[in-house]
């Protein structure tokens, strides 16, 4: 299960990877992300970025233009683990049809050579309807994955928004973050109950500001409202993921 949940961590990159420039309103109209990630032996990183400088961006940037997809990303891990995925790729649409149309036109020219040296390779379809998107280019990744209470899945994503989210929604007008979004699994392919909360920012800089700041909201709460949130995920369930966004297009 852990080995499944840091993967799904690198899932939401798309956005996880990419801060979506959608209609900022509530309620938000449904996203959805496809991520597909790889783990690269050391010696092909080179390789590997080559051929999806050759045949993804190119894809992507085609689709962004001609609005199939509203947001696509690359990304490579900073923090590895023993087994975990090293490079992917991920891209949102509000529809479905969009996702498929980029992986189509993508596996036309079958896999490249920095895939196929690939020791692992999985995919995942994602959806969010609680996101925010501010200003700016992404560079780089966090995401945190855990598991909601089976029971009522709906109330950490409940606690987040009434608690977490008016910081969240300051912390992008302030530029310490580009992008926000808490996301699911639209193709359960582990655990219905997982959730993500997925985030971007301009630099370094911004990862400090937004932990310093919501780790003060957070020490601040009443007792009722930290078992809000933190009593609505399973305990010691939470797995994080920190990425590097290496090429990004945004509408």
């Amino acid at each position: 299960m852990k080995k499944r949940i840091a993967g799904l961590l690198l899932v939401v990159l798309a956005v996880m990877f990419v801060p979506a420039a959608l209609p900022q309103m509530e309620p938000t109209p449904t996203v959805y992300t496809f991520v597909s990630q790889f783990n690269i032996p050391r010696a092909q990183w080179a390789a590997y970025s080559e051929d999806t400088e050759k045949s993804f961006v190119p894809v992507a940037e085609k689709m962004l233009a001609d609005g199939t997809i509203v947001s696509w990303s690359t990304f490579e891990q900073v923090v590895h683990t023993t087994d975990g995925y090293t490079h992917g790729a991920a891209w949102s649409s509000p529809t479905i049809a969009g996702l498929m149309k980029v992986l189509d036109e993508v596996r036309k020219n079958g896999p490249r050579p920095g895939q196929i040296a690939a020791t692992k390779h999985e995919d995942f379809l994602m959806q969010s309807s609680m996101y925010r998107s501010g200003s700016g280019n992404a560079a780089y990744l966090r995401v945190v994955c855990q598991m909601a209470k089976a029971d009522k899945p709906g109330d950490y994503a409940a606690a987040v928004k009434k608690l977490l989210v008016p910081t969240f929604d300051d912390l992008l007008k302030k530029g310490a973050a580009t992008y926000y979004s808490l996301d699911e699994q639209y193709i359960n392919t582990m655990a219905p109950s997982m959730r993500c909360l997925v985030i971007t920012y301009p630099n370094a800089d911004g990862m400090d500001k937004w932990a310093t700041t919501v780790g003060a909201v957070l020490g601040k709460l009443s007792g009722a409202d930290r078992e809000a949130v933190f009593g609505s995920v399973v305990p010691d369930s939470r797995r994080d993921i920190l990425a590097r966004v290496t090429h990004s297009g945004h509408k």
